[in-house]
């Protein structure tokens, strides 16, 4: 897989066991405040698109015409059109989870260059529904701070804005959370590969190996030199070829959490009573470096129990040989005293 599409800031002005894509996440979208819409019909324009005619790639004019103040009924048309964007991005993030699982898991390279193929389209959509979703945020708070203090619908669609962005944020910290994992199983998939070239290396070899920079040319020469077999060959081009595919993944997360600290300033500058949307924020970073210390631990732990298994075995051999020299010991002398009986 690669996220061509996303080198560069995409994300700029107009133009990561029970994981992400599970049941957890299927319509974590409910309509907050929905005591609130019921009342109010839909505008008399097209309530799928509210926004008006869509480019041809796909993101939707988000501005208000003439810095005009949306009506209640327009704004709560709005909302509703960015939460079925966001539904979209829950189903788009879904599927990328499984294609991820399908290009680790491949047969042959047909499946994985088909998989990673369709990850690039799905990213690429994904990148722009991301971007448009963000463009139509800004622009509800952008009418959310035009409205009024005394003006009846001010107080619903501040609650309104607030929920949209928090849902938003939440996907987002999911779509993280996809690729962090996916980033680790590639990790795991590049040191099964470096220890098909090199099976005696040692653990923390192995661990450095995952963590290399392959993209290097002496990298991959001074590894290729300790075995020289065209199937060594053949596996260090593949162990490099998914470290650049590592970067990649990197970038994505990158940039990711980029469009969420966008979405934190909006909501700084709005009102610090939503200061609670950036503490979940930083909570949620918080437990992910938490994961990746106990993912460390308890590969400490796996190596720790490799030493003992192997510590003991080494007992249990020098054990067996002081037996067997003692025995062998002892046959010796018995025979030596039965031949000097004889004599």
């Amino acid at each position: 897989m690669s996220y061509s599409q996303y080198s560069g800031n995409p994300y700029g002005s107009s133009q990561p066991q029970e994981g992400y894509g599970s049941s957890t996440y299927g319509n974590p979208y409910g309509n907050p405040e929905q005591h609130e819409m019921q009342h109010f019909s839909s505008p008399q324009s097209d309530p799928a698109n509210p926004y008006g005619s869509s480019a041809q790639d796909g993101t939707t004019s988000s501005t208000t015409p003439g810095g005009d103040v949306l009506s209640q009924q327009d704004f709560l048309s709005r909302v509703s059109h960015v939460r079925n964007e966001i539904r979209s991005l829950t189903a788009d993030v879904q599927r990328i989870g499984q294609l991820h699982q399908l290009a680790l898991t491949g047969t042959d390279d047909s499946d994985t260059t088909s998989a990673q193929r369709r990850v690039d389209d799905l990213a690429a959509t994904t990148q722009r529904k991301t971007a448009s979703i963000r463009d139509q945020v800004r622009a509800l708070k952008q009418d959310v701070e035009r409205t009024p203090a005394g003006q009846g619908s001010a107080g619903l669609k501040k609650r309104q804005w607030e929920a949209l962005n928090g849902d938003f944020q939440k996907e987002l910290q999911g779509y993280i959370q996809e690729e962090q994992a996916y980033r680790e199983r590639y990790r795991e998939q590049i040191s099964r590969q470096y220890r098909i070239v090199n099976p005696d290396a040692p653990d923390e070899e192995v661990r450095r190996a995952a963590e290399r920079d392959w993209g290097d040319e002496g990298v991959f020469q001074t590894a290729l030199r300790t075995n020289r077999t065209g199937q060594a060959s053949a596996v260090l081009g593949n162990v490099r070829a998914r470290h650049l595919e590592l970067l990649n993944i990197e970038r994505s997360i990158t940039e990711l959490v980029q469009l969420i600290q966008d979405l934190d300033t909006m909501v700084i500058q709005q009102d610090p009573v939503v200061k609670q949307v950036e503490e979940q924020t930083g909570n949620a970073v918080t437990h992910m470096e938490e994961g990746n210390k106990q993912i460390d631990v308890a590969t400490k732990h796996a190596r720790n129990r490799r030493k003992l298994k192997w510590w003991c075995t080494l007992i249990v051999v020098l054990i067996i040989l002081a037996i067997a020299l003692g025995v062998g010991l002892g046959i010796g002398l018995a025979k030596s005293a039965s031949k000097s009986t004889q004599r």
